[in-house]
């Protein structure tokens, strides 16, 4: 089910920001020359919310222990097997809307 987070003028290009979508932290961003993309909004390894996290248009750092994702794929850069689960986004009207029900959060092995 889709929710609606925000307006799209809120995110500039190469930026992001932590929304909330059916009780779950989502970070929005937008990579340079990429597409708006919606990932969990938790670190995986301490669940902590993403909210200060560091974002240099794709990078995005976790405040916490410095781990690394790209924002135009969810994928982890280090460690390797921390990915970030994707949701799906659509814009309508200049409105950005979250799908945070259609995948399950990651969280790294403890």
């Amino acid at each position: 089910m889709f929710t609606r987070v925000c307006k799209l003028e809120t995110i500039p290009e190469g930026g992001m920001c932590l929304v909330i979508a059916s009780q779950r932290h989502v970070i929005l961003a937008w990579p340079d020359d990429g597409a708006l993309r919606a990932f969990q909004g938790v670190c995986p390894h301490s669940g902590t919310p993403l909210s200060e996290a560091a974002f240099d248009g794709t990078v995005l750092i976790c405040p916490s222990h410095f781990w690394t994702w790209d924002m135009n794929t969810g994928a982890a850069i280090e460690p390797r097997e921390s990915a970030l689960a994707e949701y799906p986004v659509k814009v309508e009207d200049g409105i950005v809307y979250v799908d945070a029900e259609a995948a399950q959060e990651l969280f790294a092995p403890q």
